[in-house]
C-alpha cells in the first residue's frame, strides 16, 4: 500500500475488502507463474493427444494386420481339412490343428461336422463333444465370419468359415486369434510415449519459466505504468527494449500517455457538459478552445417537427419514440456533416450552431446547406414512413447569422455549453413562422449567402419579441454553378 493508502500500481485487491471474512488473505498468483503453467499444459497436451493418436493409429494398424493374417490362416486351413472331413481322417484334421498352434496368437482351432460335432480341437479333451461358441457371437450360416469378443484373459478375433464340397456343407472352422501380442506392442509404446511425454514436460518447463519470465517484465513495467496513469500521473515514458509487438505495445503506451497529458486539461474542464459532440469537437482542435463566455460571429439553425402534437396524439407512444428517434439521428448526421454543433434537443425540435465552439468562415453557408439537407432527409424519411403505412411528417426550419455569446451556463454541478445571443432569438421566431418545407432566413443571413443559394423575398414580417418588423428570406436551394 501507498502512504496515502490507496493500491500499489499493479497489486491485486478483493473487490470489497471490508466483506472478506476474517482473517482470510488473498492469494497472488504472479504472471510468470501463470504463464509457466499455461505453456507446459500445452506442452503436455499436445504431446498427450499426438500419443493417443499414434497408439490409437497402431492399435487399427496391428488389429488390420492381425485380422488380414488370420483370415489367411483360416482360408489355407479351411482348403486343407476338406478332405481329411470328408474322408474321417481325424489324424490329418488333429496334426493341422497342431500346426495351426505353433503360431503364439492363435488361441484355438476347431474343426466340426455338419452336425457341430467336434473332430478336432486344441483342446483334446473338447473332441467329440458338441461346439459351444461364445455367447453373443451370431451364428455361423453361408459365409465366412470375422467377429470380436472378450475374454478374462483378453480380446479375441473369431474366424467362423463353413467348410463346403461341391456346393454341398460339410462342416465347418473355428479359429481364434488372441490380441495379447497387441495389448503387449501397445503397452510398450505407451511406456515409451510416457516417458517421451515426461522428458518433454521437463524441458518444457524449464523453457516455459525463462519464457514467462522474459515475456513478464516488461508486461509488469506497463502494469505499473498504468496504475500510474490510472491515478492522474501522465509524466510516463517507458524504455522500449524490443521490437516485437511488445515493444509496439510499449510505444503505443508512450504516445498514449503523451497524447493524455496533452488533452487532460480540456478532458477535465468538459466532462461536466452534456453534449458530447462539443467536446469531440474541442479535442480535434484544441487551439480553438473557448472555456468561458466570448462574443462571436454564429449562425443558428432551428428545426421544428410540425403538427407533431395532434400527430402524437393519434400514435401509440412507441410509435412517438421511433419517430423521434429517426428525426435525432437524421438532424444529428446532417449537422455533423457540415461540421455543426447540435446544441440541444426541444421535444420534437433541434437547435444547431455554426461557428461555436470552433470558428468557421463560412459558418452561414454550412448552415444553409444543413438545412437544405435536412429537408431533403426529411424527404428519404417519409418515403420509408409512407411505403411502411405510416403517416409522413414535415419541418420548418429557421436560420439567423449574427453576433451571440458563446460558452457555458449553469452551475458548478450542472453546465452546458450555448450560444446567447439576439441572433438565437431571431432564429427561432423564424423556425416559428416557417411552414411545413419552409426554410426561412433574416436579412443579415441573405447578405452573408446571396452569392450560394436561390431565395424569394417575403417582405417584412413581425415576429414575437421584436418591436420593428424583420425582413425575412425564403431559401428555395443552391443557385446553379455558372
Amino acid at each position: 500500500m501507498t502512504p496515502s493508502g490507496s493500491p500499489s500500481p499493479g497489486a491485486i485487491t478483493p473487490a470489497d475488502p471490508a466483506k472478506a471474512p476474517p482473517g482470510a488473505t488473498t492469494i497472488r498468483v504472479p504472471l510468470k507463474v501463470k504463464l509457466s503453467l499455461l505453456i507446459t499444459a500445452l506442452v503436455v497436451l499436445a504431446v498427450a493427444l499426438v500419443g493417443l493418436f499414434l497408439l490409437r493409429q497402431q492399435q487399427q494398424s496391428l488389429t488390420a494386420e492381425m485380422t488380414k493374417r488370420g483370415l489367411t490362416m483360416a482360408e489355407n486351413f479351411a482348403a486343407g481339412a476338406k478332405t481329411p472331413l470328408l474322408t474321417n481322417d481325424d489324424l490329418t484334421l488333429g496334426v493341422l490343428v497342431t500346426d495351426a498352434m505353433k503360431d503364439p496368437d492363435v488361441a484355438y482351432v476347431i474343426v466340426a461336422d455338419h452336425d457341430g460335432k467336434v473332430l478336432a480341437h486344441s483342446d483334446p479333451r473338447a473332441v467329440k463333444g458338441t461346439v459351444e461358441r461364445p455367447k453373443g457371437l451370431e451364428p455361423l450360416q453361408d459365409r465366412l465370419l470375422v467377429q470380436l469378443y472378450k475374454t478374462p484373459q483378453g480380446r479375441i478375433i473369431d474366424f467362423a468359415v463353413p467348410l463346403v464340397y461341391g456346393g454341398i456343407p460339410v462342416g465347418a472352422l473355428y479359429l481364434g486369434f488372441s490380441e495379447e501380442a497387441i495389448t503387449a506392442a501397445l503397452a510398450s509404446a505407451r511406456n515409451q510415449a510416457l516417458l517421451i511425454t515426461l522428458l518433454m514436460v521437463l524441458a518444457g518447463l524449464g523453457g516455459a519459466i525463462g519464457l514467462a519470465a522474459l515475456l513478464s517484465r516488461p508486461i509488469f513495467r506497463l502494469v505499473r505504468a498504468t496504475g500510474a496513469i490510472a491515478e492522474g500521473n501522465f509524466n510516463i515514458s517507458l524504455p522500449v527494449a524490443s521490437r516485437d509487438e511488445l515493444g509496439v505495445l510499449t510505444d503505443s503506451f508512450n504516445r498514449m500517455a503523451r497524447s493524455l497529458r496533452e488533452k487532460e486539461m480540456i478532458k477535465r474542464a468538459f466532462t461536466r457538459y452534456v453534449a458530447r459532440e462539443v467536446v469531440e469537437e474541442i479535442l480535434k482542435d484544441p487551439e480553438n478552445l473557448v472555456l468561458s463566455g466570448e462574443r462571436r460571429q454564429v449562425t443558428v439553425l432551428f428545426c421544428d417537427v410540425r403538427g407533431f402534437t395532434p400527430l402524437s396524439e393519434r400514435l401509440s407512444p412507441e410509435e412517438v419514440v421511433l419517430l423521434l428517434n429517426d428525426f435525432y439521428n437524421l438532424m444529428i448526421e446532417t449537422t455533423f456533416k457540415y461540421d455543426g454543433t447540435l446544441d440541444k434537443f426541444l421535444g420534437d425540435a433541434v437547435m444547431a450552431v455554426f461557428g461555436a465552439p470552433m470558428a468557421h468562415p463560412d459558418h452561414s453557408a454550412r448552415a444553409i446547406r444543413t438545412a437544405l439537407a435536412m429537408q431533403e432527409g426529411i424527404g428519404g424519411l417519409n418515403e420509408r414512413r409512407v411505403r411502411d403505412g405510416k403517416e409522413a411528417i414535415a419541418v420548418g426550419i429557421g436560420v439567423s447569422a449574427g453576433e451571440a455569446v458563446a460558452g457555458t451556463v449553469g452551475t458548478e454541478d450542472r453546465m452546458e455549453y450555448t450560444v446567447i445571443g439576439d441572433s438565437v432569438n431571431l432564429a427561432a421566431r423564424l423556425e416559428s413562422n416557417a411552414k411545413p418545407g419552409q426554410i426561412l432566413i433574416s436579412h443579415r443571413t441573405y447578405e452573408r449567402v446571396r452569392d450560394l443559394v436561390e431565395a424569394r423575398p417575403l417582405g417584412r414580417i413581425r415576429v414575437k419579441g421584436k418591436e420593428e418588423e424583420v425582413e425575412v428570406y425564403e431559401v428555395l436551394g443552391l443557385a446553379p454553378v455558372v
